[in-house]
């Protein structure tokens, strides 16, 4: 949410085009302002200084692949300001777009791989090398990753020596012990990245795509498989946070106990990717004039009945997934059974048992202390417990004591202070 703030503020500014797509194309029309563009930022970006560069514009050029909004790129005005008055995080954005811009008009990253078996005591073991031939658009972004304060992975090629078939090896054998390792929780990059994808396998290329140029491939298809917008997908996010059904753990997000319970009871046609899809695709639809908006809101209308009348409580095995964890403080006096906490007050757990403390009891409110599980746990557990701050309406000020659990088996539990003789 916070890089999409940085772009629209640019935006705004009129140095960055408009942000909120998913296009990766610009119009054919854009080919010689994209060939300027280009070679401004050459003379403007430091890690572009010295690059031996021969655009290949064309390569970025399909109207047919561009719906709303082409793809997000600098504008004029950026190559005449260039970074004067930006903010740091407006710059690292700036330098972000420019690169990928580059990277798009170089020319391929061509490279040679190649598989070496061997064959040892009837097993076969194989080896891979890679030579890269031409660097690239691989060679800019290199370049750019190189200016970032962040450690970045550089990849690592493995080059295979000179072999040749039939040739032997002596080799030493041994056995490594290895352990699988479970799959990485989402951060917020990959999360994204995955909700921008979310749905692609299972929706058919006619239900995606919906006008001549989509068929085609592009950016109407992403959008349409997708969860949410380029406008959304952030503060979708966001309020899965604010809500509690997500919670950030450092880099990463994670679902939290009531997450996972709501994906538990949810029906499964409402947590498919596959139905937001296909909303979006009608709508997309509606938008051309090719479906009628008052069919599409009657089909929705009977969906949600439907679902409604399906689903109208939730099952039994399930209804216990959202209580509260009941956080036992002691054992009841009376009965034995556990005491719980409340909001209000610590009560027992037998319904048969009037065992309850008040948090609000006037003992506690008029020495001004506030009634803790601590001293709740030490009462049950001790009939007693060492108070420190008590306040004396006599004398004004504070003082420590022990209080003395007085309970008579009434409706009400008594305290009082223990006197020392």
């Amino acid at each position: 949410k916070q890089t999409l703030d940085y772009a629209q503020q640019l935006y705004e500014k009129k140095l960055l085009t408009y942000p909120r797509t998913d296009s990766q194309y610009l119009t054919e029309d854009m080919g010689q302002t994209a060939q300027h563009l280009v070679s401004d930022l050459l003379g403007l970006l430091p890690f572009a200084q010295g690059l031996d560069l021969t655009p290949e514009v064309g390569r970025i050029l399909n109207s047919k692949k561009v719906s709303d909004h082409h793809a997000i790129i600098p504008t004029a005005e950026f190559a005449k300001q260039g970074f004067t008055g930006l903010a740091e995080s407006e710059c690292k954005l700036m330098n972000l777009v420019c690169s990928k811009l580059l990277c798009a008009v170089a020319a391929p990253h061509e490279y040679e791989t190649v598989t070496a078996v061997f064959s040892c005591a009837g097993n076969e073991f194989a080896a891979k090398g890679k030579t890269v031939l031409v660097p690239g658009w691989k060679e800019i972004d290199q370049r750019f990753r190189s200016t970032l304060k962040a450690d970045t992975e550089e990849e690592v090629l493995n080059t295979l020596p000179e072999l040749a078939e039939g040739q032997s090896f002596s080799v030493m054998a041994n056995v490594s012990e290895h352990f699988t390792s479970p799959p990485k929780a989402y951060t917020e990059d990959t999360l994204l990245s995955a909700m921008e994808r979310a749905g692609a396998e299972d929706m058919p290329e006619d239900k995606v795509n919906c006008s001549a140029g989509a068929r085609e491939g592009g950016l109407g298809q992403a959008e349409r498989k997708g969860l949410g917008t380029p406008a959304t997908r952030a503060a979708i996010l966001e309020k899965l946070v604010q809500m509690g059904f997500v919670q950030r753990k450092g880099k990463q997000l994670v679902p939290t106990k009531d997450g996972i319970n709501l994906a538990v009871v949810l029906p499964e046609s409402l947590t498919s990717p596959v139905l937001t899809a296909e909303w979006e695709n009608r709508l997309t639809e509606i938008a051309k004039g090719n479906a009628d908006p008052d069919e599409f809101m009657a089909e929705i209308e009977a969906q949600v009945r439907q679902l409604v009348k399906t689903y109208s409580c939730i099952s039994a095995d399930k209804q216990n997934l959202f209580q509260s964890e009941r956080v036992v403080i002691g054992k009841c006096p009376r009965c034995g059974e556990n005491v719980y906490e409340g909001k209000k007050n610590f009560y027992c757990g037998n319904r048969g048992c009037q065992f309850v403390m008040w948090k609000n009891d006037r003992f506690f409110e008029q020495r001004k202390k506030a009634f803790t599980p601590k001293i709740a746990a030490a009462l049950l557990k001790n009939g007693k417990a060492k108070v420190k701050g008590l306040y004396s309406e006599k004398t004004g000020k504070t003082y420590d004591a022990t209080v003395l659990l007085a309970d008579t088996g009434g409706k009400y539990v008594n305290y009082r202070v223990e006197r020392k003789e």
